[in-house]
Order: C-alpha cells, then sequence, then structure tokens
C-alpha cells in the first residue's frame, strides 16, 4: 500500500493534489446547484443568474472539475488549463457574491467573497510557486 501511495505521489505532486483536489470538490458542488441550489447562492449571485440560469452555472462548475481531474494526472508543464479550471469559478462566484451586495441583491453575499477568493488565490499561488522551471543556456 505505501508503495502504490508513493507512486502515486510521485505521479501528482502537490499541483495534481491541487487539481484532484479542485476537480472533485467542482463536480460535487456544481452537482448541487445544478441539481438542487441553495436559496443563499441564488440570491447572492443573482447578477450570474440574469445572463444564464442555475443549472447551466452548475454543469460549468462539474465542466472545470472534469478538466481539474484530467489535467492532474498530466506533466506540470501541460496542466495549465486544469490549474485555470480550478482558479476560475471560485474567482466568478467571488466577484458575483461581491457584485451581488453591492447591488443590494443579498444584504449578506459579502460573506462569500472571501471564502470564494481565497480557494482562488491559494490555487493561483500553488501554481505560480511550483510551476516548472526551465533552464536558459546562454553562449557565452
Amino acid at each position: 500500500m505505501r508503495a502504490a501511495s508513493a507512486r502515486v505521489w510521485t505521479r501528482l505532486g502537490w499541483r495534481g493534489v491541487a487539481l484532484l483536489i479542485s476537480g472533485v470538490s467542482w463536480i460535487s458542488y456544481g452537482a448541487s446547484i445544478a441539481v438542487q441550489p441553495r436559496y443563499g447562492t441564488v440570491r447572492g449571485i443573482a447578477v450570474l443568474l440574469d445572463l444564464l440560469p442555475m443549472h447551466v452555472w452548475g454543469w460549468g462548475w462539474i465542466g472545470c472539475g472534469l478538466l481539474c481531474l484530467v489535467c492532474c494526472w498530466v506533466p506540470a508543464s501541460r496542466d495549465v488549463p486544469g490549474m485555470v479550471a480550478a482558479v476560475v469559478p471560485p474567482l466568478l462566484w467571488s466577484v458575483a457574491y461581491a457584485l451581488g451586495g453591492a447591488l443590494g441583491a443579498s444584504p449578506t453575499a459579502w460573506g462569500a467573497v472571501a471564502p470564494w477568493g481565497s480557494h482562488a488565490a491559494l490555487i493561483a499561488i500553488l501554481a505560480w510557486v511550483t510551476r516548472p522551471r526551465r533552464l536558459v543556456v546562454t553562449r557565452g
């Protein structure tokens, strides 16, 4: 068992684990808002619901989650689409809640801005810190 987990860790690394966690999370959250969204969510992101219905946003989360799951297994130099898919949904939700609070759609929307924004920021920081280094060879 220990050897198998070591092989998985070697394959995934920090970036892959972050994408795996985000992928599972986005799929489950997307399914919940596509099937039966909570009242507070609907009120908080009212600005997005003027663009598309809630089930479409739910499927967007699911799609981003699937992309995260696919990209968690690819080398770090090729996982940028997955990192974008891990950052965009929570960042979009954070902005939507901020706008919902500012426009008066929900008086408690401000409470969701930091949690969603922090996840997007943490994934972006992790992506930057663990980015593949490129060797630059100079001829002198």
